[in-house]
C-alpha cells in the first residue's frame, strides 16, 4: 500500500481548510475517494489530490 491510498478519516459534512501557497479557503467534504477528497467550495464542487497533501503542496485543517 502507498503511503498517498490511505484514509484521512474524514466524513461527508466534515468542514476543512484548505491551504495552497498563500490562499486559504473553507470547504465541506462530499466524499473521501482513495487518491482524492470530493469537497463542496459553496458554488461549485472539486477535489483535492491526496498526492499534493502528502507532499505539502495543500495542507488540510478541520475546522
Amino acid at each position: 500500500m502507498s503511503a498517498v491510498n490511505v484514509r484521512y478519516g474524514l466524513y461527508p459534512g466534515d468542514r476543512l481548510m484548505i491551504t495552497a501557497g498563500k490562499k486559504k479557503k473553507r470547504a465541506t467534504v462530499v466524499k473521501e475517494y482513495p487518491f482524492h477528497i470530493l469537497l463542496d467550495w459553496g458554488k461549485y464542487k472539486s477535489s483535492v489530490n491526496k498526492v499534493d497533501v502528502y507532499t505539502g503542496d495543500v495542507k488540510l485543517a478541520r475546522i
